[in-house]
């Protein structure tokens, strides 16, 4: 099947390239390379240099490579660089996810799966959070999210064709930035790779919802395998990890003995945030693999390489 995937040169995207590519699938990576790497592109995969907002490369895009099947991970992902240009976070994950839409209509897509995000739920304190709790973000990054599950309800409803919103919580694993959510782990590791401190801010109280990007692969591919005609569920471990005791673990995996720093708190942080995880395991009957020791010793191996 012909499979498209936007930021398939990034963290996430290119793991899920990969694995379409070794089911036996053809794969073409739409991205315009800005966070994404070449050496993380799977020589199988066919590639578009397209930014999602160019609305013209992105329909010829599609016109050439015919995808039946379309994931949509190309965002602008750090939440603090939204509350600094939300002009620009509306451009690339609103503007730019209505742009693919458009092509998946235009088209004749079937199916169309998001990587949403926990950020739709706010600074909720009803956790582990569930799908049924409104969306309440309070970052531009988070309001994007939440608006373009409601873009892909609507064309759903409009032109008979599937969508899938995924919630991610904090994904981390090899070959990720030290951006957006579950970057935390990337600069612990990168730091710790060059035999430096952590630095965590506040007490390290706050607690995150960790899953390692192999679980959140099977995931998008449980989803691709669904036949629902709409769903929006949240991908996560259910289970609430603090950022100190994060830190303790690396310690413990690098066999690294770096000193930790606590900083100034950072204002208007979620404090806690953990995504139930019961409606994915009944729908897609899907649950998570890997543990947190699991997933960290596996990043750890690759960031110190």
């Amino acid at each position: 099947m012909k499979i498209l995937v936007t930021g398939g040169a990034g963290f996430i995207g290119s793991h899920l390239t990969d694995r379409l590519i070794k089911e036996g699938h053809q794969a073409m990576v739409l991205d315009n390379f800005s966070t994404g790497s070449k050496k993380f592109v799977n020589p199988k995969a066919k590639v578009a240099r397209v930014d999602v907002r160019d609305a013209k490369k992105v329909d010829s895009a599609f016109k050439k490579f015919k995808p039946r099947i379309v994931f949509h991970l190309a965002a602008m992902i750090d939440v603090r660089e939204s509350l600094r240009n939300p002009t620009k976070d509306y451009e690339v994950n609103i503007a730019g996810a209505v742009n693919i839409l458009e092509a998946c209509k235009n088209h004749k897509v079937k199916k169309f799966i998001f990587a949403s995000s926990a950020a739709v739920y706010g600074d909720n304190k009803n956790l582990p959070l569930p799908e049924t709790e409104a969306p309440t973000p309070i970052s531009p990054y988070g309001a994007s999210k939440a608006a373009v599950e409601q873009f892909g309800h609507a064309y759903q409803d409009l032109y008979n064709f599937d969508v899938i919103c995924l919630r991610y919580p904090n994904v981390y694993g090899p070959r990720q930035g030290t951006v957006g959510e579950g970057g935390v782990i990337a600069v612990f590791c990168k730091n710790l790779a060059k035999d430096k401190g952590l630095n965590i801010f506040g007490q390290g109280r706050q607690t995150r919802d960790f899953i390692f990007v192999d679980d959140i692969v099977e995931a998008n591919i449980r989803a691709l395998k669904s036949k629902k005609k709409f769903m929006v569920i949240n991908a996560s471990t259910n289970k609430k990890t603090s950022i100190s005791s994060l830190a303790k673990e690396l310690l413990t995996i690098s066999g690294k003995n770096a000193k930790i720093k606590h900083l100034k708190a950072i204002k208007g942080e979620v404090l806690h945030s953990c995504l139930d995880n019961r409606l994915i395991k009944k729908e897609l009957n899907w649950k998570p693999g890997a543990s947190l020791p699991e997933g960290l010793k596996k990043t750890w191996e690759w960031f110190s390489k």
